[in-house]
């Protein structure tokens, strides 16, 4: 996401999906010799979403953005080990 800012993305979770939007405007305006002017504008968008896992801990969720890159830390609480038992054969 090198084209946007941290300022332009807001991240959500309802419902157990984690949603991810953002957006990035940028205008050029220039003036030509003929003391014309004429302005450029481009929108793009981002919108996507992730379903979490049933045992995420939604309230420790956390996200960092460094040099154009969102990482996004997702906690889950651990599962219970199911240890498995060899039953012998007679």
């Amino acid at each position: 996401m090198p084209a946007l800012s941290k300022e332009h993305l807001k991240i959500t979770v309802e419902d157990d999906i984690l949603r991810i939007k953002g957006y990035h405007k940028e205008e050029e305006e220039e003036q030509d010799f003929d003391d014309e002017q004429w302005v450029a504008m481009s929108y793009d968008y981002y919108d996507t979403t992730i379903l979490l896992p049933e045992d995420t801990k939604v309230d420790e969720i956390k996200a960092e953005m460094k040099d154009g890159v969102l990482t996004i830390f997702i906690p889950r609480t651990e599962a219970p080990k199911n240890d498995a038992k060899e039953i012998q054969i007679k």
